[in-house]
Order: C-alpha cells, then sequence, then structure tokens
C-alpha cells in the first residue's frame, strides 16, 4: 500500500511509463495548485517514456476540484 504522497507520485510514475510502453503516446499531466509539482512530474515522464510524443501540463477545472482538493496530480496516457 502507498500511503505518503513522494510513494503515490512514484507510482503513478510508474503506472504512465506501464500504460505507455514503447509505444508513440502523448501525455497530459493534470494538476490542482500544484504547479511545481506537476512541472517536476512531467520532467520525470520525459525521461521515462520514450515514445512519448507530447506533454501537456494543464490545471483541472472546478468540477474536478471541488471533489478533489488542492494538490491533486493526475495522468493521462493517449496512444497515438
Amino acid at each position: 500500500k502507498v500511503r505518503t504522497s513522494s510513494k503515490a507520485i512514484a507510482r503513478l510514475q510508474e503506472i504512465v511509463a506501464e500504460r505507455a510502453g514503447t509505444s508513440e503516446v502523448d501525455i497530459a499531466v493534470h494538476h490542482l495548485a500544484a504547479p511545481d509539482r506537476a512541472a517536476a512530474f512531467a520532467d520525470r515522464l520525459r525521461e521515462r517514456v520514450p515514445g512519448l510524443m507530447d506533454l501537456h501540463v494543464s490545471e483541472v477545472g472546478a468540477v474536478i476540484g471541488a471533489h478533489t482538493g488542492p494538490g491533486l496530480l493526475g495522468a493521462v496516457v493517449s496512444p497515438r
């Protein structure tokens, strides 16, 4: 079980890399009030995902933010 935020982010990075594999993919990193953490996460994904074609970092909207709260960090992997 993952219980700390640093371990959760490391696990999220592993999941994204597994889902991306070696195929060409686009990745979106989403955050809420955590632009520095999202940028650092995006940088690690650039190093770890060999088939990364395009990477977007954006803040989530109010609807998702109302359910999650500040500090949210997530990723979407989209095959090309």
